[in-house]
């Protein structure tokens, strides 16, 4: 019983610290960036949330971005979706990071760039951004 609570205990020491990452569980933090690339001067409207958080209405002006920081939960489930609107498009929504998918994108760099003809994923492994959404 006792080598049963020490493993765990280990387990989960491991889990909190950010260097180490252990296959099957989550790695370190995370930072999603979301930045207004549209030209012109265009407002983007930006509203995220995950199931448990809601990070509220963001406004930002052209080279400007909205970030926040966080840890893959343990079941590797993490999702976050966002909500954009600006001027000729419609209001849109999308999963802005997703722990299944941007695992193997970002390791804690997840940068995101709305522009004018789509939403572009940075991949922080291969450094290059990738149109992932059009409008």
């Amino acid at each position: 019983m006792l080598k049963g609570l020490a493993t765990v205990v280990v387990l989960l020491m491991i889990i909190a610290t950010d260097t180490v990452q252990v296959q099957g569980f989550p790695s370190g933090k995370k930072t999603v960036r979301v930045q207004n690339d549209l030209d012109g001067g265009t407002l983007l409207y930006l509203h995220c949330r995950s199931k448990d958080n809601d990070l509220g209405l963001h406004v930002l002006a052209t080279q400007t971005y909205q970030e926040w920081s966080f840890h893959d939960n343990v079941s590797g489930t993490t999702l976050f979706w966002c909500k954009f609107q600006f001027d000729g498009v419609a209001e849109v929504s999308f999963e802005i990071y997703s722990a299944k998918t941007d695992d193997s994108q970002c390791g804690s760099q997840c940068w995101r760039s709305i522009r004018k003809d789509g939403a572009y994923f940075y991949d922080e492994y291969k450094k290059i951004w990738v149109r992932r959404y059009s409008w």
